[in-house]
């Protein structure tokens, strides 16, 4: 069979994209079958159906979450029609939770609605058995003794709670869980993981027997960067005491060894290596985060630790032994002949199995002193860890209650003092609710009073955070809470809901790493800024 009929062949077989894959095919690039598996099997939960709630739920049912439940037990208002894409003026005066679910029902037929026109509390007494069954709640201009039973309950199960507050043209998306582990961080830049400066036994022996002199002009222009490095870095370490090249006038001098060796000026892979060099030979030292994640008090395997736990302690000790982290077997693409880059790539794969199965027999050991089934910690897990074992992270964050003393810390040393003045004017805003019974600039006839009521109440919270009083006050930023009423507008609120889901998808499929966390936006300067309390 020649090469044109073998293809023909393999396109004739090949089955064509299901219309699962073809609606969803860009976000499968993101977080592949397994993170578009997680999120629809999830079940988010929004609590006041605000504009900014509304758009984060939008952003989630567009990429196909598994259901979407809205409490909310008011009705649709004037101000909401105005606001609101997905209400229109026949909805006022009618319950504005089933209004929603009626319209967003329809950008995607597959994930299911349900609403709720029951007040926050009756839904939580209603549904009490119910409530852990969520991935997410997600509440919205709500003030903190509306939800405080909700928060209690989702941060006892450790679940995610994402708190998205907006007032014209300032938002603050805050993420709430106790706990959020996360295997799949993918980094935007990971570093390439070759082993350069430890190359293990069977990479010493696939490089050692190549020989560039013994190639054609063909050959030599295909040789993979990863063996002319090896090769070069062999020489060097020779005349230089063991070590690798180092700082600039080092590497400097090293490429000019690589190129040394290129027989015709223009070989592609040689200039390759050369731009290589600065990420890829550098000594493998432990990551901070990961020596974080090492010396972690859960790191210590105990009858109550997770299988993520007692996995990065299988890791641990993988490293304790080795000194290296298991190798994670990705090879990217590159300059070379197909049969070099294959052999090449089964190599690195190979070991990245071996380095996995050392690590699964660590788990077994721990899971024998516990005696616990095999099956409590997954092949798959063990495998997905060690690939990707250098850029394991965990996220906690406080309660709802934070501590004054983190928030005080967290707001008093931020470069962006505007948007700190922001965090605390949502605070006075909420405080301002609870006093008068409705948003600052609410009643026209009150904005002047409204806004010395509320620059009080703004300078009463930072007194009380022992923040520094010589502080100019925030004139500007009061008048705009006050100036807004505490409508929200349609351009931030569906800017800000798309960060919100952004974040809720990030927390069900366990990829990228979160808000750590609290963002704040303004949308008049277009400045954001992260706070962590």
């Amino acid at each position: 069979m020649t090469k044109a009929e073998a293809q023909q062949k393999r396109m004739c077989d090949e089955q064509p994209p299901s219309s699962k894959t073809m609606r969803y095919d860009r976000q499968l690039r993101l977080w592949g079958d397994e993170g578009q598996d997680a999120l629809e099997n999830a079940s988010v939960c929004l609590l006041n159906a605000t504009t900014l709630g509304c758009e984060t739920l939008k952003s989630l049912v567009l990429p196909g979450v598994g259901e979407v439940h809205i409490v909310d037990s008011k009705t649709v208002t004037v101000t909401d029609v105005q606001t609101n894409f997905f209400l229109t003026p026949s909805d006022v005066g009618k319950a504005r939770s089933e209004c929603v679910v009626k319209t967003i029902s329809q950008l995607n037929p597959e994930t299911k609605h349900t609403a709720y026109t029951s007040t926050i509390p009756h839904f939580i007494q209603n549904h009490m058995d119910s409530l852990k069954r969520f991935s997410v709640f997600i509440v919205s201009n709500l003030r903190v003794a509306e939800y405080s039973e909700l928060a209690q309950i989702a941060w006892d199960s450790n679940i995610p709670l994402v708190i998205a507050n907006i007032v014209g043209m300032y938002t603050e998306i805050r993420i709430v869980v106790r706990e959020h582990c996360i295997i799949e961080s993918k980094p935007d830049t990971p570093l390439p993981d070759l082993r350069l400066d430890k190359p293990f036994t069977e990479l010493i022996d696939f490089y050692q027997n190549i020989d560039f002199s013994l190639f054609t002009d063909t050959e030599h222009a295909h040789i993979p960067f990863v063996v002319i490095l090896l090769k070069c870095l062999e020489q060097w370490r020779a005349c230089h005491g063991g070590e690798i090249p180092k700082n600039y006038k080092e590497k400097k001098e090293f490429k000019e060894l690589i190129s040394s060796l290129k027989r015709k000026s223009d070989e592609e892979n040689f200039l390759e290596a050369c731009q290589k060099v600065n990420k890829c030979v550098m000594s493998a030292s432990l990551p901070s985060h990961i020596a974080e994640l090492f010396e972690d008090p859960a790191c210590v395997v105990t009858p109550c630790s997770s299988p993520f736990w007692i996995t990065a302690a299988a890791v641990k000790q993988f490293y304790n032994v080795r000194g290296v982290l298991p190798v994670s077997g990705v090879l990217d693409d590159m300059t070379a002949d197909s049969q070099s880059f294959v052999a090449l790539q089964t190599l690195y794969r190979d070991k990245a199995a071996s380095d996995a199965g050392v690590v699964a027999g660590y788990v077994q050991g721990f899971l024998d002193k516990l005696d616990v089934p095999t099956q409590f910690v997954s092949r798959d897990l063990i495998n997905k860890f060690s690939k990707n074992s250098g850029f394991i992270r965990v996220v906690r964050t406080s309660p709802v209650a934070s501590s004054k003393e983190m928030m005080s810390k967290s707001l008093e040393t931020t470069d962006q003092e505007d948007l700190a003045h922001v965090v605390l004017l949502f605070r006075a805003c909420f405080e301002f609710l609870k006093i008068e019974g409705r948003w600052p600039g609410e009643e026209e006839d009150k904005l002047t009073v409204d806004e010395i009521k509320l620059m009080q109440m703004w300078r009463g919270i930072q007194e009380d955070l022992g923040l520094p009083a010589d502080k100019p006050a925030p004139a500007i930023f009061v008048k705009d809470f006050v100036r807004f009423g505490g409508t929200e507008v349609p351009s931030v609120a569906a800017f800000s809901g798309g960060i919100a889901a952004q974040e809720c998808i990030k927390l069900i499929t366990c990829q990228y790493v979160p808000v750590d966390n609290c963002f704040v936006y303004n949308g008049g300067s277009q400045l954001t800024s992260v706070f962590k309390f």
